[in-house]
């Protein structure tokens, strides 16, 4: 009877151990799964987050001008915003060009070179798969960076190309990251991260070996290892090459089922002990307890934690029943602790879910957005296919040309290309739809009305032999510019007619004026018998053809300025300013002068003619403030916002009234009279017509009998000289 009592008592504890074993796996199982679910939306989340925050990085203009225009500048400049990118990591931060040229790399530190190999030219964009060099292992960021265009700056704006890629390289290893997943999914649990492919794995310290699982199947999954029997739940980290495996060790998933069967042989064992003392006295009284016992026990087995032995007695039964009835309570504990857990998890998958729909709406609304402003666009947009036609224009098309969106992708679109350009056209078309670059070309495209527009392209290859492309309407743009050769034209033919006049005042005014001058100096030698009227007449002749002797040079010299080409070379005004100088010096004939000569940048220019507009400045200077008892004359540099360098002469003479002051730099405009003056009103016109040559402009500023001050303006770029 006692072997009969100790057999199904051991059966029962065999029985009810397999069975809760067997739960502890599957609820394992199932909170692996859960959290490898949980673990996967925190890394996607965090990898659309470094993404996003990467492409920020790189749409800096320093990156684009340094691999537009690569320069000592243009690098100190990226280097300097690429050192703004912390991480808590080494990392390495690589500047690559599309024809795969590597024109920065910025190490942080600078030991990780030594930690982190040199990359190479990116094949795809995102996360690459990771990486192993010894034990580390890393991966890679990559993002492209486009041009910039000038109109809007709208995701999927067809406008922009590529200029290159940013790669930031870092280490899975190290850091606290192992000790944040350890306490977010409990310890004792194994997290691990690797390719798809197989090759390499980590467990975010070190390389380790892939799981030896099957790595194509997703899912809950066992297998025995070199530390025993393990769970757990692989499953793919949605957007990277990577995949993440959870396991629970048996041990862990089973120490409360060892616990509660090593609890239970010792009740058991000690109930046998005592049942085989008093089997004989109470063996009638035994059977009805021990089947209920027995039911209890099955209905536990089945799945009935709440099943309970009724027991009042004081006996060694009624010790069993309630050991029993402590056990079912533990083992229905345990199974209320699983399930909350389970519950728990099941929440975080629904808020996972929750938010994954919110994403959804937002990627809805972007496509949205982006349909209003491929709506709403003044340049011509389209989507072409395979087969020359188009699939979608915005309705700028209808504007332009007036065919409905119906019309222009009812046929192929090269029936609406004029026939000298379609062989052009077709061309360009197949390169890109067999996934060429971008291009830039133009055609004509034949108006509803039977004219003509010219268009200017630029599209980029989808892939699949789907092209995107932007059209501008450039047809006043070439209008103008036939206009403009039609303008040129006639200017060459006026500026050839004005040195024929140039040619003919050089020669045919300049004989009359040389015997006017010699008759009457013949006439001064020989008419001793005048008086002092008819020599003051004879004088005043004499005078006035040395006047148009004068303006007659002022003139051809003001021809010749407009004609000249300009031979530009760097500038330096303090020595112009000074030959300059000593050049008008030359008519002070004693006079008092107080020169001012600030220091003085060196300039991009034609040193003869900006030589030719210091000296008017300084001739005016000296012979306007010529009724002062000293004349002051100062030469300086203006300050100025932007790059242009503004010198200004300042004299103390006998200044004019600002109302005038827009005839100064007019040709023969001269605002005191030639007895007070003299001078033939051409200098100040002169130095309008060379500044503007040079891309600059002058202005005057004065008040009268207070001095005026006379400012030029150069553009570009300038550095300091030396006095």
């Amino acid at each position: 009877m006692a072997a009969l009592l100790g057999f199904v008592i051991a059966a029962f504890l065999a029985v009810a151990y397999q069975q809760v074993k067997a739960n502890l796996v599957h609820a394992a199982g199932t909170r692996a799964q859960a959290t490898a679910d949980q673990l996967a939306g925190l890394f996607v989340q965090s990898t659309h987050q470094r993404l996003t925050e990467l492409q920020k990085f790189a749409a800096h203009p320093t990156l684009r001008q340094l691999l537009e225009r690569p320069d000592g500048d243009a690098l100190d400049a990226a280097r300097r915003h690429v050192a703004e990118m912390r991480s808590p990591v080494q990392q390495i931060v690589e500047l690559w060009s599309t024809d795969g040229r590597c024109v920065l790399t910025v190490a942080t530190p600078a030991t990780a070179v030594d930690v982190l190999p040199a990359g190479s030219l990116p094949s795809a964009l995102g996360v690459s798969p990771l990486k192993r060099r010894g034990d580390r292992v890393y991966g890679e960021s990559v993002v492209e960076i486009v041009a910039q265009s000038g109109d809007a700056q709208a995701p999927g704006n067809a406008a922009r190309g590529r200029l290159g890629f940013l790669v930031v390289r870092r280490p899975l290893n190290g850091g606290p990251t192992m000790d944040v997943l350890n306490r977010l999914v409990g310890q004792g649990a194994t997290i691990s991260l690797g390719n798809k492919t197989g090759d390499v794995w980590t467990d975010l310290a070190k390389a380790i070996a892939p799981p030896a699982i099957n790595l194509a199947r997703r899912g809950v999954a066992q297998y025995t290892g070199a530390n025993g029997r393990s769970v757990g739940a692989l499953i793919d980290i949605r957007g990277t090459p990577w995949a993440m495996w959870v396991e629970f060790p048996h041990t862990l998933v089973l120490a409360p089922a060892r616990a509660f069967f090593q609890r239970m042989s010792l009740i058991a064992l000690g109930f046998v002990v005592l049942s085989a003392v008093g089997i004989r006295i109470v063996s009638a009284r035994i059977t009805t307890p021990l089947h209920d016992l027995t039911l209890a026990s099955e209905a536990i087995a089945s799945g009935d934690y709440a099943r309970r032995v009724a027991s009042r007695r004081r006996d060694e039964l009624g010790r069993l029943s309630l050991a029993f009835n402590a056990m079912a309570e533990q083992v229905e504990g345990s199974h209320r602790g699983l399930e909350e857990g389970v519950r728990q998890r099941t929440a975080k998958l629904e808020e996972a879910g929750v938010l994954l729909e919110q994403r959804l709406n937002d990627v809805k609304a972007a496509r949205e957005e982006l349909d209003r402003f491929f709506s709403l666009s003044l340049d011509l947009l389209c989507i072409a296919d395979r087969t020359g036609r188009f699939t979608r224009v915005n309705p700028a098309w209808q504007q332009v040309l007036g065919w409905t969106p119906e019309e222009l992708t009812s046929v192929p679109y090269a029936e609406f290309v004029h026939p000298e350009d379609r062989a052009a056209t077709s061309a360009e078309g197949a390169q890109l739809a067999a996934g060429g670059t971008a291009f830039n070309f133009e055609n004509r495209y034949r108006h509803k009305d039977g004219s003509y527009r010219w268009f200017s392209w630029k599209a980029a290859s989808a892939g699949g032999g789907v092209i995107y492309a932007a059209a501008r309407d450039v047809t006043e743009q070439k209008l103008a510019a036939r206009a403009l050769e039609r303008h040129i034209d006639e200017l060459d033919t006026v500026n050839r007619e004005l040195e024929a006049f140039s040619y003919s005042v050089s020669h045919d005014l300049r004989a009359p004026l040389r015997h006017i001058t010699g008759f009457a100096m013949m006439l001064g030698q020989s008419a001793s018998t005048l008086d002092a009227e008819g020599r003051r007449y004879l004088k005043t002749i004499m005078d006035a053809a040395t006047r148009m002797g004068r303006l007659i040079d002022d003139l051809l010299a003001f021809s010749r300025v407009g004609r000249t080409q300009l031979a530009r070379s760097a500038v330096d005004l303090n020595r112009l300013v000074q030959e300059a100088k000593q050049e008008v010096s030359a008519d002070i004939n004693g006079r008092a002068v107080s020169w001012q000569v600030q220091d003085l940048p060196t300039v991009e220019g034609d040193p003869a003619l900006l030589r030719l507009v210091f000296v008017n400045l300084l001739s005016n200077a000296l012979k306007y403030s010529a009724t002062r008892p000293r004349s002051e004359i100062e030469v300086g540099v203006a300050p100025q916002g932007d790059a242009s360098t503004v010198v200004f002469v300042r004299d103390n003479g006998v200044g004019f009234d600002m109302q005038y002051a827009h005839k100064l730099f007019g040709v023969f405009q001269r605002l005191h009279s030639g007895d007070d003056f003299e001078g033939t009103g051409i200098g100040l016109a002169n130095v309008r017509r060379i500044v503007q040559r040079h891309g600059g402009r002058t202005w005057a500023e004065s008040a009268v009998d207070r001095g005026a001050t006379f400012y030029v303006s150069l553009p570009g770029d300038r550095t300091r000289g030396t006095s």
